[in-house]
């Protein structure tokens, strides 16, 4: 197989992506998007709670209506958290001395000011939606692009939703989402292979779409696997979970800071009534196991000292914990020798080609690709 770096210099050569702060280049482009930023009913209405996205702090509040609300981390007056206040409406009040602001960051009353002194104040307000059981949020300048929905999704059945934190930089996340080989050995022995999702080494293909990139997988027997990689940090695939089989699944892998991201996934599943019970019933004993044993974070630590192996372990996270291992010993691309990548890392090269050429634009200040989701996309397994 030929080495392709060897003939080529490194696609994101001086192309910083993996730090995403205000200002940063990556930091930008992400913020050009709409973005997952929390689950909707991790604050129930009438409550408020502090979330870190691409090394910014904002408050997430739900007003007493239920409609999400994003705004800025301070008070304006003294620099207290927000959060700590009273959602009052849908509007929040600072704990503090009682400065109230709307959802779009505009302060509504201080009571012990000038009545006229509040209309000159405001902190940060975003919008945002409520879709799939995630808030979305547009943190970038100007108006926010058309919002991306996915029909697939909107189907009968029942969404899942959740979120988990990993401690590795976003990047490597995403392009673990294009590294099809790595499922035939960080996950053989997992559900994975009882699926026949490991069973050969498969050819790989990568054609950039109008949404990001397509993920094109065969097998020597004519079977197929196709997934979605949508631009900027969303993946689109088909997993298998026992009882419900296979499942559309999307991910995004959003920066926390620059060591951490956090994984927003959903699945849609539909079943008959008594399956749907024995399925959410499962759930529920597998988040009983994991209380009763090492926390994840244990467990990750653990085996990259060498003290346990990941094929000892029988655990209900056992998938998520084998990526885990891979990304958290993996450093950030720009902090490693420059990869060997071969043919088989097709999927990895388009995406590090999409974001150099964005990247090089943005900071030149030219035309960006506009990236559209189309209402068909689906991922398939086979």
């Amino acid at each position: 197989m030929q080495d392709v770096m060897t003939t080529t210099p490194p696609i994101l050569d001086q192309i910083d992506v993996i730090h995403t702060g205000p200002g940063m280049p990556a930091g930008r482009f992400l913020r050009r998007f709409w973005t997952p930023v929390a689950l909707l009913d991790e604050v129930r209405p009438g409550r408020a709670k502090p979330v870190t996205i691409m090394n910014e702090r904002f408050t997430y509040y739900r007003g007493e209506s239920g409609e999400p609300h994003l705004v800025g981390f301070y008070c304006a007056h003294r620099s207290t958290q927000m959060s700590a206040g009273w959602v009052e409406g849908e509007e929040l009040r600072c704990f503090y001395h009682g400065w109230k602001y709307d959802s779009t960051g505009q302060c509504t009353e201080q009571p012990a000011e000038a009545e006229s002194y509040a209309a000159k104040i405001r902190i940060a307000g975003y919008p945002t939606r409520a879709y799939l059981g995630f808030v979305y949020a547009f943190l970038g300048e100007g108006e926010p692009p058309e919002f991306p929905r996915f029909p697939v999704f909107e189907r009968p059945g029942r969404l899942f939703p959740r979120s988990f934190v990993r401690h590795s930089n976003y990047w490597n996340g995403l392009e673990n989402a294009c590294d099809q080989i790595h499922v035939n050995f960080v996950h053989r022995n997992s559900e994975f292979t009882a699926a026949g999702m490991s069973r050969e080494i498969p050819k790989i293909d990568a054609h950039e779409t109008e949404y990001g990139i397509l993920r094109d997988v065969r097998f020597s027997d004519g079977a197929s696997r196709i997934a979605h990689t949508i631009i900027p940090t969303t993946s689109l695939v088909v997993i298998y979970v026992p009882i419900a089989g296979f499942l559309q699944h999307l991910s995004y892998r959003i920066p926390v800071d620059d060591e951490s991201h956090v994984s927003f996934t959903v699945n849609l599943v539909d079943l008959a009534d008594d399956e749907m019970e024995r399925y959410v019933a499962a759930g529920k004993e597998r988040a009983r196991k994991l209380t009763e044993l090492p926390t994840y974070a244990e467990t990750i630590a653990a085996v990259l000292r060498g003290e346990i192996h990941l094929d000892d372990l029988d655990r209900p996270d056992i998938v998520n914990l084998q990526d885990d291992v891979a990304l958290a010993a993996q450093p950030p691309v720009g902090l490693r020798p420059n990869d060997r990548l071969g043919q088989s890392d097709i999927q990895i090269i388009e995406l590090r080609k999409i974001y150099a050429r964005e990247l090089r634009a943005l900071e030149a200040g030219t035309a960006l690709k506009t990236w559209t989701v189309p209402s068909e996309l689906i991922a398939t397994s086979g």
